[in-house]
C-alpha cells in the first residue's frame, strides 16, 4: 500500500502493540474496530479496574488491553504533516484505492470532482 509506505517515510507508522511502553509514557493507541486514535498510557495499578492496562486518565473507571488496538504511535514522533505531504498521501490514496477496486473510496472522489465542476462551470 502507498499511503502506508509514504506514513512510514515520515515517521508516521503504527508500531506493534506488544512494543508499547509500559512505564507511564502516553501513547496514541489506534482502536482496532473503529480506527479512532487513543491518548493513554499503561497504568499498573488503575483504581476500580482489575490489572495493569491502557487507560486515558488516572482514575478511569474504563481501561483497555492491548487487543483492543490494532497500533500504536508515540506522541513524541507523531507531527502534523506539511501541504506537500498531504498531497502526496492523497494520491498514494487514490493510487490504493484504484488498486484494490475500493468503489467506496473512489465514488466520494468522484462527487468531489463533480462538486468542484459545478463550482467552475
Amino acid at each position: 500500500m502507498q499511503v502506508e509506505r509514504i506514513l512510514r517515510e515520515y515517521g508516521q507508522f503504527l508500531r506493534p502493540m506488544a512494543e508499547a511502553p509500559r512505564d507511564g509514557r502516553r501513547i496514541l493507541g489506534r482502536a482496532a474496530q473503529s480506527q479512532r486514535m487513543i491518548s493513554c498510557y499503561w497504568e499498573l495499578h488503575p483504581a476500580g479496574l482489575i490489572g495493569p492496562n491502557w487507560v486515558e486518565e488516572r482514575d478511569s473507571t474504563v481501561g483497555y488491553v492491548d487487543r483492543f488496538f490494532d497500533g500504536w504511535i508515540r506522541l513524541s514522533d507523531f507531527r502534523l504533516l506539511d501541504a506537500n505531504a498531504i498531497n502526496r498521501l492523497l494520491v498514494a490514496y487514490i493510487d490504493d484505492a484504484r488498486a484494490v477496486d475500493d468503489r467506496d473510496a473512489l465514488s466520494v472522489l468522484e462527487m468531489t470532482g463533480d462538486r468542484r465542476g459545478l463550482e467552475t462551470g
